[in-house]
């Protein structure tokens, strides 16, 4: 015999509500952009986004480089020799989060080493970042062990595209 239960769960309360960040374009400067010559691909699949991209400048012309975007979301994926480096900027949140703003704020010295990876989560012009290195010898690799790796990433983000 099988007893089946079914429960009504509305996704407001689930979820919580949601909605879009609004996003500061006032303090971005533009012109690092038109100094830039960003690869015509990674143009057009970031073109679409209405929120600042970012991308360290170390790998701006890569040829190993994934970029899945829509209008309030983007990731992208560069790929390491035994690593995977994963740039993500969101614009969307939830009343949850929203009302926890205040503990998402930048800083370098928070970077959080789990499952093999190390992440730094930031905000930047009223949206979510994060950035995060996956390697593949986590215990031996030192990208992911020690801050260094990604505090130098991070502090060579480079605005690269994304639409007002």
């Amino acid at each position: 015999m099988h007893i089946v239960i079914v429960l009504f769960i509305s996704f407001s309360t689930l979820f919580g509500d949601g909605g879009l960040l609004k996003v500061d374009w006032s303090n971005i400067s533009t012109t690092k952009q038109k100094l830039r010559v960003i690869p015509k691909d990674l143009k057009d699949k970031i073109k679409i986004v209405t929120l600042p991209v970012y991308l360290p400048s170390y790998y701006i012309n890569s040829k190993n480089i994934k970029v899945v975007a829509d209008k309030n979301f983007y990731a992208i994926t560069v790929f390491l020799k035994g690593a995977k480096l994963l740039v993500r900027g969101d614009r969307t949140y939830q009343m949850k989060i929203e009302d926890r703003r205040h503990q998402f704020k930048p800083s370098i010295d928070k970077i959080i080493h789990a499952e093999g990876m190390a992440t730094i989560d930031f905000q930047r012009h009223g949206v979510n970042y994060s950035m995060a290195i996956e390697c593949d010898n986590p215990d031996i690799d030192t990208r992911c062990r020690e801050d260094n790796f990604l505090k130098n990433l991070y502090r060579r983000l480079s605005f690269i595209g994304g639409t007002k």
